[in-house]
C-alpha cells in the first residue's frame, strides 16, 4: 500500500495541471535574447561636400543648413530659419600663411577679438578656458556682445590648431534662443569632426 501511494504521488507530479510556461525550442543555431541594450542610433551628420567638416545635423524643423569651400577653407553652418529666434552653429577649417600660425589660445583670446570688434559695438570674453577636442587640445572662450542692428548677442567658440590649419567650431545667437537651444550647440560641440585634424 505505501509503495502505491507513493507510485500515485509520482504519477501526480508528472502529470500536474498547471504546467509551467513551456520555454520554446530554440535551436543552437539562432541567437538568443541578449539583456545588451542596443546602440544608440549615430546622430544624422551634416558633411560639407568635400568631406572635410561634419558635425551632427540639428535635431527638428526650423533649420537650414549650408556650406561654402573656397581657398582651403570649408565651413559648415546649421541656423534657425526664424531670424526673431537667430541663432546658428557652425563649423570651419582653413589654412593660415606659416607666419601667421599661433597657438588656439593666441587666436581665441587675442587674434579674434579684434574680428568682434568689427563684428559688434562691443564684447566682453566671459570666460576663457582650455579644453579637450576629441582628445587635441583646444581653447575655448565664451562671450556676451551688443550687436549694432540685433542688440545682445551670446557666442561660444572653440579653435584647435594643427600644423597650418585652424578648426573653429562656434554657436551664436540672441540671448534666448541661446539659452533654448543649449542641447544644440552641446551636441554640436562634441559631434564636430574635422578630416585634416589627425
Amino acid at each position: 500500500m505505501p509503495h502505491r501511494l507513493a507510485l500515485m504521488g509520482l504519477l501526480l507530479a508528472a502529470c500536474d495541471r498547471t504546467p509551467e510556461p513551456a520555454a520554446s525550442p530554440v535551436p543552437e543555431t539562432m541567437p538568443t535574447k541578449s539583456s545588451t541594450p542596443a546602440p544608440a542610433a549615430a546622430p544624422d551628420m551634416f558633411t560639407s561636400t568635400d568631406g572635410q567638416v561634419a558635425a551632427p545635423r540639428p535635431a527638428g524643423d526650423g533649420w537650414d543648413c549650408v556650406e561654402q569651400a573656397a581657398d582651403g577653407a570649408t565651413l559648415i553652418k546649421c541656423r534657425r530659419t526664424d531670424r526673431s529666434k537667430f541663432f546658428f552653429v557652425m563649423a570651419k577649417d582653413y589654412v593660415v600663411p606659416a607666419d601667421q600660425v599661433r597657438t588656439a589660445e593666441a587666436l581665441a583670446t587675442v587674434v579674434f577679438p579684434t574680428t568682434y570688434q568689427q563684428l559688434f559695438t562691443s564684447h566682453e570674453i566671459r570666460e576663457s578656458r582650455a579644453v579637450d577636442h576629441a582628445g587635441e587640445p583646444a581653447h575655448e572662450v565664451s562671450l556676451d556682445a551688443v550687436h549694432a542692428s540685433m542688440g545682445k548677442i551670446r557666442k561660444r567658440e572653440r579653435v584647435i590648431v594643427q600644423d597650418d590649419h585652424v578648426f573653429v567650431i562656434s554657436a551664436e545667437g540672441l540671448p534666448e534662443a541661446f539659452d533654448a537651444e543649449a542641447a544644440t550647440t552641446e551636441a554640436w560641440f562634441a559631434g564636430a569632426r574635422f578630416a585634416r585634424l589627425r
